[in-house]
């Protein structure tokens, strides 16, 4: 399910909401491993980066001018954070009155935010909306008496993509905001036998991506919307025994679609026991497999910039270890981001949820056996 933590026992999965997941971080493979890849796929020696920490917990997106949004601790409190560019301290964003959590999982060139606050009990959960890193959090309008909801992408327009949801996970819509002022609207479903449904990237155009579930949430396909009024598109399978798609595998925020209208997720087979990261290079395009190497063979992509790099995550065949990937394009070979930063930074990276055009990259890892978010900038010289 999407709006609580839905654990498979074969495989051990953790298929969790972007809200969970980006307040959070949870995965198994996360507080399970703190090993190095056996046979991780080696780096050309041309691309290297640069680790620096942004301090505990998250972090969700990055602008194409470096600026970033997350959630991370501001003492005791853990907030929405903004980070003005790589080397400034975090900036509390704050949460609604009464509300003790909150986490910001998108900016835009306005430097317009949003993201969500839950209240202590996490009983009740409400997409929020900042004017400017400098501006209070605001309730998005509309979200129905009973249900939870969220905001998980702002487009340079402001136009807005999230979903509402039951606590009993009975009800997932997938909702469009026109703009932080506007009532939402629902987007149309992909099927009557896939009710349950989530929008989780707008790109500038107004193309969305989301998926479309079954009650159970077992049978999944990535959804495509060319708009908000359009009939969404069901992206194709790869083919074999990967018969589902989705995106989010691990619960990160990333950009899934591009503005060129690429797109990346993962592939899952019936029984959930292997996943594969993959490719659209269109709504109509046959999903392609990004290939990786070693002991990690599942994993997801999370986002892929609008020159085509990629990043994500991995797993081993068993999901107890977890490692950050890169793929410079969709035919390249999958690189474990580890392989690329100095063997004795103390970091273990363990997912990448986004990439912008400079070729920065945040996510979240181990540094030092606790978790921290980070920031990756490519050195000089490097292929990026």
């Amino acid at each position: 399910m999407k709006g609580k933590i839905k654990i498979m026992n074969k495989p051990k999965i953790v298929r969790l909401t972007f809200a969970l997941a980006s307040l959070f971080a949870i995965t198994l493979a996360s507080e399970q491993s703190m090993q190095s890849a056996v046979d991780a796929p080696q780096a050309s020696p041309q691309l290297r980066y640069i680790v620096i920490d942004l301090g505990p917990r998250v972090a969700n997106a990055i602008s194409e001018s470096g600026r970033i949004v997350g959630a991370t601790f501001f003492g005791a409190e853990r907030h929405a954070a903004y980070w003005p560019n790589s080397q400034s301290p975090a900036i509390d964003l704050g949460t609604l009155p009464g509300f003790t959590l909150s986490s910001a999982t998108d900016i835009n060139p306005r430097r317009e935010i949003v993201g969500f606050a839950f209240n202590e009990d996490f009983s009740v959960q409400l997409p929020l909306f900042w004017a400017s890193p400098n501006s209070a959090p605001v309730e998005l309008p509309g979200v129905p008496v009973g249900l939870l909801g969220l905001a998980s992408q702002i487009n340079p327009g402001g136009q807005i993509v999230g979903w509402f949801y039951s606590e009993d996970s009975s009800v997932q819509r997938a909702v469009f905001w026109p703009n932080s002022n506007a009532a939402p609207v629902y987007l149309p479903q992909l099927s009557n036998e896939l009710p349950h449904s989530l929008a989780a990237v707008i790109n500038a155009s107004g193309n969305i991506i989301g998926d479309g579930c079954d009650a159970d949430f077992v049978e999944c396909h990535v959804a495509f919307w060319a708009s908000s009024t359009s009939t969404p598109v069901a992206l194709a399978s790869p083919g074999g025994q990967f018969i589902y798609t989705d995106i989010g595998l691990s619960g990160g925020i990333g950009s899934e679609l591009n503005n060129a209208g690429r797109m990346v997720g993962f592939a899952y087979n019936a029984d959930f026991s292997e996943t594969r990261a993959v490719f659209w290079a269109s709504s109509t395009s046959p999903a392609v497999i990004l290939s990786t190497a070693g002991e990690f063979i599942n994993g997801g992509a999370e986002a892929i910039s609008d020159r085509g790099q990629i990043v994500g995550n991995a797993y081993n065949s068993d999901f107890s270890v977890l490692h950050a990937f890169i793929w410079p394009s969709s035919t390249s070979q999958g690189i474990d981001l580890n392989t690329v930063i100095p063997s004795d930074s103390g970091w273990e990276l363990q997912h990448a949820s986004d990439v912008n055009n400079r070729g920065e990259i945040t996510g979240f890892g181990v540094l030092n056996g606790a978790r921290h978010a980070f920031v990756l900038i490519p050195m000089h010289g490097s292929s990026n």
